[in-house]
């Protein structure tokens, strides 16, 4: 998955500090609204000028989704591009039995949408689900795409995400061919421990590539002292 976005780094010191809330006061990210949040986040990447950031919430409308809602579907058209400011989604694959495949996950301080089919203008082939009730910011991938094309911080954070989106689909792809499902799970719960915290075992069996049975066994094999 990375590390943590920039926003969140950002709200961990505030929170160390005492922030502008005062040290028994309500963490700094609870009482931000979510387009304070992705503002916050956008800024952890680079310069963004106060106009730049006023047409992004010109195009971002905040939307609540709840446990289990898809955001997108396989099979439809990817025409939307959100923002997690609270809450977890999941992308999976859905073979023609039903079973799913974790592809992902995306947390707070990240975008998240079916990108492949969005650039090609085609059907996606994966479905993105809220893991947990999420509070977003959902725009057209088209007005997305037009506010990237102007003034060049957008075009700089694109790429700097894509950067990003490639180093860790490049680790997931070794993990896959080269570990056994005993290693990808070591591996996750140890390096990802906040957000595995966050999970089902049906979700982390999915992820790892296993059965939830297949993955019982493993972590009474598994040693993670």
């Amino acid at each position: 998955m990375g590390g943590a976005p920039p926003y969140l780094a950002y709200v961990a010191r505030r929170e160390r500090s005492g922030g502008e809330c005062g040290r028994d006061g309500p963490p700094l990210h609870r009482w931000m609204s979510a387009h304070d949040l992705f503002e916050t986040s956008v800024r952890g990447w680079g310069e963004f000028p106060d106009s730049e950031l006023a047409r992004a919430r010109r195009l971002f409308r905040p939307v609540a989704r709840p446990r289990g809602a898809l955001l997108a579907l396989a099979g439809e058209p990817a025409s939307q591009v959100a923002f997690v400011a609270r809450g977890l989604v999941r992308l999976y694959y859905a073979d023609a039995d039903g079973r799913e495949r974790t592809h992902g996950f995306r947390a707070e301080g990240e975008l998240v949408c079916a990108y492949r089919a969005a650039l090609r203008d085609e059907p996606s082939q994966l479905s993105i689900a809220a893991v947990e009730a999420c509070e977003l910011l959902v725009a057209p991938f088209d007005g997305f795409r037009e506010l990237c094309a102007g003034h060049p911080c957008w075009r700089d954070l694109v790429a700097r995400l894509t950067e990003q989106l490639y180093v860790r689909q490049d680790r997931r792809q070794r993990e896959l061919l080269l570990d056994d499902a005993a290693t990808r799970y070591r591996t996750f719960v140890t390096e990802q421990a906040p957000l595995a915290a966050r999970l089902t075992q049906r979700l982390i069996a999915s992820y790892v590539g296993v059965t939830p049975v297949a993955l019982s066994r493993i972590r009474r094999s598994v040693d993670l002292g």
